[in-house]
């Protein structure tokens, strides 16, 4: 083989190294992200449950408070009507 041939073979072994570096660097970017993409998934799912929880609550207490208008309004009628 001539010094040429293994000159150009050899180049082509380092572009092919940077290659395999620069992928592995890509990889680890890749993984990273998806970690992080998994934790905020698991952060909006906890803040989904936590809002859920917290629409029950107010519907609950909205509820309850219409029940108590409407009771202090029959209240007032009856009394009205009654004339105590």
């Amino acid at each position: 083989m001539s010094e040429d041939r293994l000159s150009r073979i050899e180049n082509k072994l380092d572009d092919l190294q940077k290659a395999v570096v620069s992928l592995a660097r890509v990889e680890e970017r890749l993984v990273t992200v998806f970690n992080r993409q998994t934790n905020i998934e698991q952060k909006v799912e906890h803040m989904d449950e936590q809002i859920s929880k917290l629409s029950d609550k107010i519907s609950r207490a909205f509820v309850e408070r219409i029940f108590w208008v409407v009771f202090a309004a029959a209240v007032a009628v009856i009394t009205n009507y009654t004339g105590v």
